[in-house]
């Protein structure tokens, strides 16, 4: 029987485009029944306009419906994917130009430090609204996050709802392809194991092919320009990587250049964060500081708020060029949405990173905090895979969850009090003077209070 499919924020032309070519290159999704449910009721019959365009192109069976009604899209969901982003670009600049006034530059500003739970205190109710009424309206349903803040998100809804929830996040993928451009390795023989939270997934162990990756990659660092042979592909424009020498054809030596900072992580601790050090550097206070020029010195790509903008203007383009009948891409776009339903539609084993609660697999952190580690996905559903440590990381990755925890109770209770305690914990956020926290936080509050629930506003 072929699975419903309900995208919360499907008129988002990020995720819309995306997920449905993911969904008509995929073969046991051809003939999926996909509902877009969208707020907006403005953007659903351009995307109605792309789904016909992917569908016809690919030559499937799969039908798209729109709504703005949530209950209607979700009667009968077996998969339900919240992808979805309160305030925009409106509130999302608050995030990133308030805190820069007191010094800290957040370089994404949308998991943790002041942004991330800025971002959470007004993402947190919307999601959780959406998920008790898949509680009521599919119970069997499994919600797929792929918003941010993932691990709050996830945090709020397993912890308030029985509904089933996953995290998904891509960062891993990009992790396996630049290791298969130094090791001109086949991304999937490379096997890491991961014990952390969503963008500071912290590889404990890793294989590629037979071999120890970490042996690999040290031997690699002791001499970077040994390596030889070309790269397979040149990294996409996306990634905001610079080659060592601009006047030269991009080597293996640059791939490792542009992920120094995790690998200095590696170095030091014996674990390797997962994500794009544009990423980790939010999560550790050690690299965007004025000494390396707020971790530019590093690579770290500071995107701002200009940055998220112009992403999402490649969005607006890619989506027009297919409302207009450009050619459908028939490669996966790198999202793990389709993978994961395909592996429990046909019972194909698969393992994928996965944001779950703790039930020991990451150890050191408590029971039924959200955290990253390696899934098996098949016709059961989604278990973890491994048990692994963080190592020397584990009491600074308790720093980091519990922060997160303190963003998800202060959302839920509405507290302002627990705002300000969930700041002084972060790792980033708690580096501030005591007088600067305060009125920092009371500032996001006040600037962003539109679109924050009533007990959380002035």
């Amino acid at each position: 029987m072929a699975p419903k499919i309900t995208i919360v924020g499907g008129g988002s032309t990020h995720w819309g485009p995306r997920l449905l070519t993911d969904f008509a290159n995929t073969p046991s999704l051809h003939d999926a029944d996909v509902a877009l449910v969208d707020i907006d009721e403005s953007a659903l019959p351009r995307m109605l306009t792309i789904a016909k365009h992917i569908v016809t192109s690919c030559d499937v069976a799969m039908h798209v419906t729109a709504t703005t009604e949530l209950p209607r899209g979700l009667e009968g969901a077996d998969f339900v994917v919240t992808a979805l982003s309160v305030g925009g670009f409106e509130s999302m600049a608050h995030d990133i130009e308030v805190p820069a006034r007191y010094g800290i530059f957040q370089p994404v500003g949308d998991s943790v430090g002041p942004g991330g739970i800025s971002r959470s205190l007004r993402s947190i109710g919307v999601v959780l609204d959406i998920a008790r009424e898949v509680e009521r309206t599919a119970p069997d349903a499994l919600l797929l996050n792929v918003s941010n803040p993932l691990t709050a998100l996830c945090r709020a809804v397993t912890s308030q709802t029985a509904v089933r929830t996953v995290g998904l996040c891509n960062e891993l993928v990009g992790m396996l392809f630049w290791l298969s451009l130094v090791f001109d390795a086949d991304m999937r023989a490379i096997d890491p194991v991961v014990a952390g939270v969503n963008h500071f997934p912290l590889v404990t162990s890793l294989r590629i092919g037979e071999q120890d990756g970490f042996a690999l990659l040290r031997e690699a660092l002791a001499d970077p320009e040994a390596l030889a042979g070309a790269l397979w592909m040149e990294p996409p424009a996306q990634s905001h990587w610079q080659r060592i020498d601009p006047s030269r054809d991009w080597r293996k030596a640059d791939v490792l250049y542009n992920n120094r900072l995790k690998l200095a992580v590696l170095e030091r601790f014996g674990v390797m964060p997962g994500s794009a050090d544009t990423h980790v550097a939010e999560f550790v206070p050690w690299f965007v500081q004025a000494a390396s020029d707020q971790g530019r010195r590093w690579g770290v790509h500071h995107y701002g708020i200009d940055g998220h903008r112009a992403d999402k203007v490649e969005d607006d383009e890619w989506a027009a060029e297919l409302e207009a009948g450009a050619e459908v891409p028939r490669w996966p776009s790198g999202e793990l949405v389709a993978p994961l339903i395909d592996s429990i539609v046909t019972g194909t084993e698969r393992h994928l990173p996965v944001n779950l609660p703790n039930t020991g697999q990451v150890m050191g952190l408590p029971d039924g905090v959200i955290v990253e580690c390696m899934g098996v996905v098949d016709a059961a559903g989604v278990r973890p895979r491994d048990t692994a440590s963080p190592g020397a990381l584990t009491e600074h990755l308790r720093r980091v969850v519990t922060s997160q925890e303190l963003t998800v109770q202060a959302a839920l209770d509405e507290d302002r009090g627990q705002v300000l305690h969930a700041m002084l914990a972060d790792p980033i956020a708690g580096t501030l003077p005591w007088e600067h926290v305060t009125a920092m936080t009371d500032e996001l509050l006040n600037r962003t209070s539109a679109w924050l629930p009533p007990g959380l506003r002035p």
